[in-house]
């Protein structure tokens, strides 16, 4: 190779994607192309997982299977949109959508959102809904002590390990799954009750 002429190097995926243009991104992701799934999971993995996680009322089993199936979804049936807002609308409406057909093959969905089934047929523009479960996420997290907020977000939306949590609050790791399992059926009744409170 001639010194003098200038190395070619493939872009990395912070470098080859930003939410400025995701008409870009999308059509990647259509594409297959792995460099976008890359970019697109390491910016919004949190975000989903919070949202599977309202989604599932706190089981986070069913969480972690509505996201797993949210993104095979994303992989396999994604189309350009025109701008992040639209990019969402998609991915709630697909995340919605596969914890209603997880529900029905049996899946592990709590029986306290059964009240609101209707809110999963409406459209994906229509975000009323996923502000109102996400209030309802938000009110029941903030009812938490701030160690336990933080067990939660660490865990289940930052998908830490549970020997970082551990550490970083000096637990074991067993002390920390037996908290995360009290914090978790706690999570779901207060999500219930603020639910329950949005339809008064």
């Amino acid at each position: 190779m001639d010194p003098a002429e200038p190395v070619q190097r493939e872009s990395s995926p912070a470098e080859a994607f930003a939410w400025d243009d995701v008409p870009r991104l999308t059509a990647a992701l259509r594409r297959g192309d792995e460099a976008a799934f890359t970019w697109l999971h390491g910016a919004w993995s949190g975000r989903i997982n919070r949202y599977c996680f309202a989604l599932a009322a706190g089981d986070e089993p069913f969480a972690r299977e509505i996201a797993q199936a949210a993104w095979l979804r994303l992989v396999r049936h994604i189309r350009v949109v025109r701008d992040e807002q639209a990019l969402w609308n998609w991915v709630a409406c697909a995340s919605r959508h596969a914890a209603t057909d997880l529900r029905r093959k049996g899946g592990r969905y709590l029986r306290t959102l059964l009240r609101f089934a209707e809110w999963w047929h409406r459209p994906a523009e229509d975000t009323d809904a996923d502000s109102g479960l996400l209030a309802a996420l938000e009110a029941a997290l903030n009812k938490l002590a701030a160690d336990e907020r933080a067990l939660i977000e660490g865990r289940y939306f930052a998908g830490e390990p549970l020997e970082t949590i551990g550490a970083r609050q000096a637990l074991s790791v067993r002390a920390v799954e037996g908290r995360l399992a009290r914090l978790r059926i706690r999570l779901r009744e207060l999500i219930a009750e603020e639910l329950k409170s949005q339809s008064l």
